[in-house]
């Protein structure tokens, strides 16, 4: 039974005096003087993903790599080791992202998984379910791959590859694309998509309480 949710916010943030952590990486300057900062995005919608899980979920321990007001850029090992920690049969992982691509046009959600058929699938296809309800209501781009039959890509992210417990990264929007990171900025954006990351997370866990009973 999975009883804890550990939430990676991937990249760094703007520090006090506000300056990226991650600079001159994971951001982009916009035609319209706009700097998108991929860090923020994610600290942002996880942030709200945080906060739904522990107001909404009492007997479901929340763990953050990094916390969502903290700038620091952390190592992909410490954020594995947060989550190694814990038991792995107890644990799922979920690290936030956005997105971006060489000539900064294209646009959607991902979601990925590592290489093979895993624990870490159904995860996967129950959080891609749930955003598909918002993406679909606003016709953005849905990024899914149905080869095997799953919703979710597979990749060799080194935070999915030495996580031991079910682990999926989220990429929301291309942060790169001017209509994707319009809203990725945008407050009631942020809160739909972190409510359906969330409700997702939770119908995993639901789900595998109803196997094990």
């Amino acid at each position: 039974m999975f009883k804890s949710v550990v939430l990676d916010f991937g990249h760094g943030g703007l520090d006090k005096d506000g300056n990226y952590t991650t600079a001159p990486n994971k951001m982009h300057w916009h035609s319209k003087k706009e700097i998108a900062y991929e860090g923020v995005f994610n600290r942002q919608i996880g942030g709200m993903i945080h906060a739904y899980l522990r107001t909404k979920e009492p007997d479901v321990k929340v763990v953050t790599t990094v916390g969502a007001d903290d700038p620091r850029d952390l190592s992909l090992a410490y954020r594995v080791g947060v989550a190694n920690k814990l038991k792995a049969d107890e644990t799922i992982f979920v690290s936030v992202h956005s997105n971006a691509s060489k000539k900064h046009n294209a646009r959607g959600f991902e979601i990925y998984t590592t290489r093979g058929e895993t624990r870490s699938d159904s995860l996967a296809t129950s959080i891609g379910h749930h955003v598909k309800e918002l993406y679909t209501e606003l016709k953005l781009k849905l990024r899914f791959e149905f080869e095997d039959g799953d919703l979710d890509k597979e990749g060799d992210f080194y935070v999915l590859r030495k996580t031991k417990c079910p682990a999926v990264l989220l990429e929301c929007l291309f942060f790169d694309q001017w209509d994707d990171y319009s809203l990725l900025k945008d407050a009631e954006f942020q809160k739909n998509m972190a409510w359906k990351v969330y409700k997702g997370i939770i119908a995993f866990i639901d789900m595998r309480k109803t196997v094990h009973q």
